[in-house]
């Protein structure tokens, strides 16, 4: 996935995430320490969060991954939008 598509990714699941978090008025990264814990009951609700918090989560760590990548290419400093190269 390049940089752009993670982005979008991510920016798409904090949204899918915001309804839940206004729903049961707590942060998703709270609501995951608790699930984590054992403190909450499994709903349906529940079970879809933790779901798309954790792939919100492995798509952060892939986008980390993947700038750390394209920085350590970078030989001088860095101009944003940074480019990167086509992936096919």
């Amino acid at each position: 996935m390049t940089l752009d598509e993670l982005i979008g990714g991510i920016h798409d699941l904090e949204s899918y995430l915001k309804k839940f978090e206004e729903k049961y008025r707590l942060r998703s990264e709270d609501f995951y320490q608790l699930a984590l814990a054992g403190k909450l009951e499994q709903t349906n609700d529940f079970i879809e969060w933790l779901g798309v918090y954790e792939i919100k989560l492995k798509r952060e760590k892939k986008y980390h991954e993947r700038l750390a990548d394209i920085l350590a290419r970078q030989q001088e400093s860095v101009h944003l939008p940074l480019s990167e190269p086509i992936v096919i």
